[in-house]
């Protein structure tokens, strides 16, 4: 029987494994709280060992491994004249959530009032290489994943969704000026993992809608490729593997991120990508990550949960994949159907 962190290993070389791996993302404090007390667990470690969950580190909605920020603006919540609770955080980009706390949208960017030569960033906790390392001795036969700033996408909270774009045609050298001092900082926390130890650098932006990309291949490729391509490297030269995050539909690009050297990619959206079709087109050159319909899932029995685990396992596997839900397990989502979900994927992840 291999290790975890053995089988994870030989998963993203596409080498032949045990069992398929099986990872873990869900919504924080629902449906996690009411998760753990349906088994009366103290802790989400439990819930880990309990689902044989082959990772530890960078989980959203379990924990959060990397290298921090430290520096930058001045963090603080307060109350608008209108009565709305607003948060600026250290980049100094203000957002509002809504009344029920669930969601959140940013309302004000400092780009907007500061003059991108003038903008003040933050800088890297070198300090928590210690701490980084210490997990991965912790968990040494787990496979370790270590998160970064995702770069494209915070450069969008400091200009604004509309404006980078328009800025990208009109006024690209601005573009080009924030996304060098992000990805800086992004290089420099990737380099810190690698030497603490992680298998995995989480990175990637979101550049996909549900049905289309949100900029076009050809600027994704001006503006974003080369950057990940040295991130690529520094992950790589570090003895590391690059795993590359991006929602919704990206087809267009996934040649590139094959060149650039991610070696996976998630969160393979069911309902944006066709999961056979990745697989056939690009199997044996980028491993996957994902796959299981979290839009879907609340609404689905638990035979056809049981279903959508053992045809997503056939299909993607049986090496060079990694199942875990497309995103985040959501708020509503019966809980006898993450069972299920959980229950069905070391069940058949042996037999596939």
């Amino acid at each position: 029987m291999l290790t975890s962190r053995e089988r994870c290993y030989r998963a993203i070389k596409r080498e032949e494994v045990d069992l398929i791996p099986i990872n873990l993302w869900i919504d924080v404090p629902e449906p996690l709280n009411s998760l753990l007390n349906y088994f009366s667990f103290k802790d989400s470690e439990a819930l880990l060992e309990h689902f044989n969950i082959d990772f530890r580190g960078f989980l959203p909605g379990i924990s959060w491994l990397g290298i921090g920020l430290k520096g930058g603006y001045k963090e603080e919540t307060y109350v608008d004249l209108s009565g709305r609770r607003l948060h600026k955080d250290m980049f100094g980009v203000v957002s509002v959530t809504s009344l029920d706390g669930l969601t959140s949208m940013y309302v004000d960017h400092p780009l907007k009032h500061i003059e991108v030569e003038s903008y003040h960033f933050p800088e890297v906790k070198e300090e928590d290489f210690s701490y980084v390392e210490k997990f991965r001795k912790k968990y040494e036969n787990y496979c370790v994943i270590g998160g970064t700033l995702q770069s494209f996408e915070e450069a969008c909270a400091l200009f604004g969704y509309n404006e980078i774009f328009r800025l990208m045609v009109l006024e690209p050298r601005k573009v080009e000026f924030i996304l060098d001092k992000l990805f800086e900082i992004t290089y420099k926390q990737a380099k810190l993992l690698v030497e603490a130890g992680v298998d995995q650098v989480y990175n990637g932006d979101d550049a996909g809608a549900q049905t289309t990309m949100l900029i076009s291949p050809k600027q994704w490729r001006r503006f974003l490729k080369p950057r990940y391509e040295k991130l690529a490297k520094i992950i790589h030269k570090g003895g590391a593997f690059f795993h590359f995050h991006s929602d919704g539909w990206i087809e267009p690009i996934i040649p590139d991120l094959i060149e650039v050297g991610v070696d996976v990619l998630e969160p393979i959206q069911p309902e944006a990508m066709n999961i056979k079709t990745l697989k056939e087109k690009f199997g044996d050159r980028i491993s996957f990550e994902g796959g299981i319909s979290v839009q879907r899932l609340p609404f689905k029995s638990k035979e056809e949960v049981e279903k959508e685990i053992r045809e997503a396992l056939e299909t993607l596997g049986p090496t060079g994949y990694v199942l875990r839900p497309s995103h985040t397990i959501l708020r509503g989502t019966p809980i006898e159907n993450i069972v299920t979900l959980y229950d069905a994927a070391n069940k058949f992840r042996k037999r596939i």
